[in-house]
């Protein structure tokens, strides 16, 4: 993977990060609809991203077979 890949894969997990902490921050001041609209917010990507993964692994296991 070259450096767009790895810029993209921070750039991901920064946002991740930020998401998350504002979750947390939103659960701390008690404002859990806030918090639930960006939990579902970032688990449908989430999501999204997982079955890519999952779909590229069993491609390249086929492949090596």
């Amino acid at each position: 993977m070259g450096f767009i890949g790895n810029a993209v894969k921070a750039i991901l997990i920064v946002t991740v990060v930020c998401w998350l902490y504002l979750i947390i921050e939103f659960v701390v001041m008690e404002q859990y609809a806030l918090a639930l609209f960006l939990f579902i917010g970032l688990l449908i990507p989430s999501f999204i991203m997982l079955y890519e993964y999952r779909k590229s692994k069993k491609s390249e296991e086929k492949n090596a077979l």
